[in-house]
């Protein structure tokens, strides 16, 4: 396994500038192309990531939630909720994702996280929390089947799920079939990010989407 290094970048989010570590050399940690899970997606602030914490640092504090973000990469959404007052779980299937995690919530102080190394394909966590995060990984059709599995059996009746993304027809795809499968409310939003540095394009429109789950209708009475 490559070393991980990492370097301090400044975030723009909701007209301020949050520090926050990446991976300093995507390349060197790639040690087997033609694997798919050595790809490292984890390893830096994607633009759904951006967006999605945007909306949370906008949005009301979050105290006594507990929040699950998966496939965590750098933390950037869960470092947001944090900030917001919630009590985060960081979770990733790469250790050293969970690394840059640890690191960036400790560069926010934030006083109530952990960390949770985790596989979809074999996930072991039985708890379930208010706000689970979904920043741009439901997007590989290899591992949709799981990541739905997943989402239904760590989300609590009458809590959250959130999606970002840059408008994936895959990802809008999968959120239709967790609608007609499953008894959600669906909210729509459209958050604006720009990444000065990014070499493809320097402006996108993320799209977030929070599935409320239904009560047990007994509850609801």
């Amino acid at each position: 396994m490559s070393l991980l290094k990492t370097k301090l970048i400044h975030v723009e989010l909701a007209g301020e500038y949050l520090p926050l570590y990446v991976a300093a050399d995507l390349e060197a940690l790639v040690e087997d192309p033609a694997d798919p899970d050595q790809v490292p997606c984890w390893a830096e602030a994607w633009p759904a990531a951006r967006g999605l914490a945007s909306y949370f640092l906008q949005g009301s504090p979050l105290e006594g939630k507990t929040v699950l973000e998966l496939g965590a990469g750098v933390g950037l959404p869960g470092v947001a909720c944090g900030l917001q007052n919630a009590a985060v779980t960081f979770s990733d299937f790469q250790q050293r994702a969970l690394k840059i995690c640890d690191a960036n919530a400790r560069l926010h102080r934030l006083e109530r996280y952990r960390l949770l190394l985790a596989d979809w394909r074999d996930f072991k966590c039985r708890e379930r929390f208010d706000l689970v995060l979904a920043s741009d990984i439901a997007y590989e059709p290899r591992l949709l089947p799981s990541l739905k599995a997943v989402l239904l059996a760590v989300s609590k009746p009458g809590g959250s799920i959130y999606f970002s993304h840059p408008g994936r027809p895959v990802t809008f795809a999968f959120i239709e079939e967790l609608l007609a499968d499953a008894f959600f409310h669906e909210e729509r939003f459209v958050i604006p990010v720009t990444v000065p540095d990014d070499p493809v394009r320097t402006t996108y429109e993320i799209i977030i989407h929070r599935l409320q789950r239904s009560l047990p209708a007994d509850l609801t009475r």
